[in-house]
C-alpha cells in the first residue's frame, strides 16, 4: 500500500483547500458538496492528495498532525537535534497550526517537507509505518522515514505530549491498496504490526479506517482500477 492522501476534516471545505493549494501550488481536482481536493505532484510520477471533506465542528483541542513547509533545502538538517528549534508555527485557514522553516520564511516556491505524527514511542511506531509503507528510516533523532526513491515529503514522528484522547484527529492519513493487494491482507498486516480497525458508525464506505499503535487514524482505500 502506498501514501495517496492527507485529510483535514473541515467546516469550509473550498476556503480551506484554497489556503493549501495557494500556498503549495498544487492543482485543483474536485469542488463539489462533498468537500475539496487538491493535488501536489511529487517527483517521478506520484502525487499526493490534500482532501478537505465538510465535517461540523471538527475537534482540533489536541491536534497531533502538523504539515512541515519549507525550500527543502535544510531538510536534512532539520532532522537532526535542532528540528523542533528550526521550525516555527503558523495557523492555516481552519487555524490548524503548521510548521515552516524560520530560515525560509521569506522564501517563494515553498514545498511540503514532511508530514510529523504525535506517537507514544516514535522508534516503536517508526517500525510500524516502515513495515506498512516499505519505507525507510533516514533519521532517529526526530524519528524520520522516507519513501524508498528519497523523493517527497517525509513521515516524521516525535513524542507526543499526552496520550492520543478519545476524540478523532482533525488531520489524518490515507494509504491505498496496491492492485495486488486485498482489503483482508491489509487487516492482517495492520493487526500484526500493532494497529487496530476501528468500529465504523458512520455507515457504509469503501474504505476501512484504522489506528497506528498510538491511536493515530488513517484509512485504507481499496486498490484504484487505474493505478499509477
Amino acid at each position: 500500500m502506498y501514501w495517496e492522501n492527507i485529510v483535514f476534516d473541515a467546516e469550509s471545505p473550498k476556503q480551506h483547500g484554497e489556503f493549501w493549494e495557494n500556498l503549495l501550488k498544487s492543482q485543483m481536482l474536485t469542488d463539489d458538496a462533498g468537500g475539496y481536493e487538491t493535488r501536489l505532484q511529487l517527483p517521478g510520477s506520484r502525487y499526493l492528495d490534500l482532501c478537505f471533506p465538510t465535517v461540523q465542528d471538527p475537534d482540533r483541542a489536541q491536534q497531533r498532525v502538523y504539515l512541515i513547509l519549507g525550500t527543502g533545502a535544510h531538510l536534512t538538517q532539520r532532522l537532526g537535534n535542532a528540528h523542533q528549534d528550526a521550525l516555527e508555527s503558523r495557523l492555516d485557514a481552519a487555524g490548524n497550526e503548521f510548521l515552516l522553516s524560520a530560515r525560509d520564511e521569506e522564501a517563494s516556491g515553498l514545498v511540503l517537507e514532511a508530514l510529523q505524527l504525535a506517537c507514544a514511542d516514535p522508534a516503536d511506531d517508526a517500525e510500524f509505518w516502515k513495515q506498512l509503507l516499505g519505507w525507510e528510516i533516514v533519521a532517529r533523532s526526530p524519528m524520520a522515514l522516507a519513501h524508498p526513491s528519497g523523493a517527497g515529503p517525509r513521515l516524521v514522528l516525535v513524542s507526543e505530549g499526552s496520550p492520543k484522547a478519545t476524540a478523532k484527529n482533525a488531520i489524518h492519513l490515507d494509504l491505498r491498496l496496491e492492485q495486488v493487494e486485498s482489503m483482508e491482507d491489509a487487516l492482517g498486516t495492520i493487526r500484526a504490526l500493532g494497529g487496530k480497525e476501528l468500529d465504523r458508525p458512520w455507515g457504509t464506505l469503501p474504505w476501512r479506517v484504522f489506528q497506528d499503535r498510538s491511536g493515530n487514524e488513517f484509512c485504507v482505500l481499496p486498490a484504484s482500477p487505474s493505478h499509477r
